[in-house]
């Protein structure tokens, strides 16, 4: 299972200040997970991605590589000269017996639009031929992989009126476009009556992020009312820093605005009080202006239980 992180800020950090400093950044989940949900070693080192923004309303940048995260010198180098207010950072673990080749690895873009996922697409190949009828043309062309992921990007991205024509979109436009996914995604797979082999239901675990550069959405979604899905965080404040040389970094309250926002499948420091739990089948959305809401996701597997939980 994969590991990602995103960051928003009002100002630009530098990556290695996400990427490779902090005690438990992004680099070290690559092969010393703590909360992923399956009994597989916790090693994600099937891949990686870098994506930046330089400016708002402009295209952004993406560095992949099928090498293992840690041990990438060219992403090491990169972290220590790029700076960026908007960056999706990922460690691939294969899942479905995808490739290991840079056309798999997140985060993917069209326009201006950048996605990344965490988790499967329980029984995708049972609904991927109606998910390729369902594209348009441009659409369907644009994919390169044969991941569901990137297929889900797709699906999504059908849900958006022009997203290649556009310099960015409205939170409200993404966070309507990505509840239709998903309740697109439930509906091919309830027809399909997609189960395992002992004949329950086969889990979806759809941990989505997507951006124009200004508005984030993301989701910590499971198609189960009982179980939790995939692990997810959000820490905001004033500034994400380091505390000494050691890996230490904590996120600064110095005043009660928000100006930066971070999430992440496992949190970056070991300080529990700088991050919060977003709840199982949740959306998030960090608007331009660093708002920070949380929606629940209101279908059949809803349980406003969870909503009050670190479930």
């Amino acid at each position: 299972m994969c590991r990602f992180l995103l960051y928003k800020s009002n100002s630009p950090i530098l990556l290695a200040d996400l990427l490779t400093r902090p005690a438990h950044s992004i680099i070290m989940q690559s092969f010393n997970d703590k909360l992923r949900l399956d009994n597989r070693q916790p090693v994600n080192g099937d891949g990686f991605g870098i994506g930046w923004f330089d400016e708002p309303g402009t295209q952004g940048c993406i560095f992949t590589s099928t090498l293992p995260a840690w041990s990438n010198l060219n992403l090491q180098r990169l972290a220590e000269k790029v700076k960026s207010a908007l960056v999706f950072a990922h460690v691939r673990a294969t899942t479905g017996g995808t490739a290991t080749a840079e056309s798999n690895c997140h985060p993917w873009q069209y326009g201006n639009l950048m996605w990344m996922h965490n988790g499967n697409i329980g029984g995708f190949r049972r609904i991927k031929r109606r998910l390729l009828s369902a594209l348009n043309e441009e659409i369907f062309l644009s994919i390169q992989g044969t991941t569901d992921s990137e297929h889900a990007f797709a699906l999504f991205l059908s849900m958006l009126e022009n997203p290649k024509g556009r310099a960015d979109f409205s939170y409200q436009e993404l966070h309507q476009a990505m509840l239709r996914t998903i309740a697109q995604l439930n509906e091919w797979l309830d027809e399909a009556g997609v189960t395992d082999e002992d004949g329950d239901h086969e889990l979806s675990l759809l941990n989505f992020a997507v951006t124009d550069g200004q508005s984030v959405v993301c989701t910590r979604y499971i198609t189960s009312s009982e179980l939790p899905a995939a692990s997810l965080f959000y820490s905001s404040g004033s500034e994400f820093r380091p505390e000494t040389d050691s890996g230490s970094y904590r996120m600064a309250k110095a005043n009660k605005r928000e100006d930066v926002v971070v999430v992440a499948s496992e949190p970056l420091t070991y300080e529990k009080s700088d991050w919060l739990a977003i709840p199982t089948n949740v959306l998030l959305v960090i608007t331009p202006k660093l708002n920070v809401h949380l929606y629940p996701i209101r279908d059949k597997y809803w349980n406003p239980h969870r909503f009050h939980t670190t479930s």
